[in-house]
């Protein structure tokens, strides 16, 4: 059993030649007033022609004797144009279930088949790849590969920075400024929630430090006192009520005054 690899002619050109120019899209919308422009892309400018209408047929074949006399039986498997050896396989080209028909007929794995197949199949393949890559519509491709691969990059670390949905109201496919006044608002909200953000962390730090300067467990804790009983438990009393006033979230201040009660009450011995 093997494979055989038959040069055949369609009657027709492949139509799906890539684009040849890729072209910013914009999209308008208003919402209360207010009109924001999207800005995408679309692929313009015509297909590129494809001259060539090679195609390859597929099949495999098996010779066998029968009464003594020498046989041959034959499987085809699928037929694949020039260009779609570019971007497909074989399996691509054939229904499942049709595969399985002609595995089971054949007696053979899929594996065993692919094998055979790409054996003969491969050589083509690069003979194609070679020749494609030296064509202009190959040259375009690559080219609008770069640009949007440049795109996608920026896109992602411009959202990373500002927020999802962003870069397309500003920039174009090609990183071309299209909003200004947008990109100035979007920038100033930005400083502004990062100066917040440095504020909040400030203060939340500042508390921090206060609240490790106090001694809360120190209010179950006695010192040597020449206090009576009866005055300790008036001085308890004294020093909750202050420490209500006092405490640095109700009294907003940088907690001095709630220092000084915990040295007064480490004092009282309470």
């Amino acid at each position: 059993m093997y494979c055989v690899i038959q040069k055949v002619v369609n009657k027709k050109y492949d139509p799906y030649g890539e684009h040849k120019e890729i072209e910013v899209h914009s999209t308008t919308w208003s919402m209360n007033g207010v009109s924001k422009t999207h800005y995408s892309y679309i692929y313009g400018g015509g297909r590129f022609e494809r001259p060539i209408k090679d195609a390859y047929k597929i099949s495999i074949h098996k010779s066998y004797r029968e009464n003594g006399k020498l046989k041959k039986k034959q499987w085809v498997i699928c037929t694949m144009g020039y260009y779609s050896l570019l971007h497909s396989w074989p399996g691509d080209c054939i229904v499942r279930s049709v595969l399985d028909k002609k595995l089971k007929d054949m007696g053979i794995t899929e594996e065993e088949l692919w094998n055979m197949v790409y054996i003969k199949l491969q050589p083509i393949i690069n003979s194609v790849k070679v020749e494609f890559e030296r064509t202009e519509e190959y040259k375009t491709k690559q080219k609008h590969k770069q640009i949007l691969d440049k795109y996608l990059k920026d896109k992602e670390e411009f959202e990373k920075r500002y927020g999802k949905d962003t870069y397309d109201y500003c920039y174009d496919v090609f990183g071309t400024l299209r909003n200004e006044k947008y990109l100035k608002e979007i920038e100033s909200n930005y400083q502004a929630q990062q100066t917040y953000r440095n504020s909040y962390s400030g203060y939340q730090s500042n508390k921090q430090s206060n609240y490790s300067d106090y001694d809360f467990n120190s209010y179950y804790k006695t010192n040597v006192s020449t206090y009576t009983e009866e005055e300790r438990e008036y001085l308890k009393a004294i020093y909750k009520a202050a420490a209500m006033k006092l405490h640095p979230d109700i009294k907003k201040d940088n907690g001095e005054g709630m220092k000084l009660l915990n040295k007064l009450k480490n004092d009282w011995g309470i």
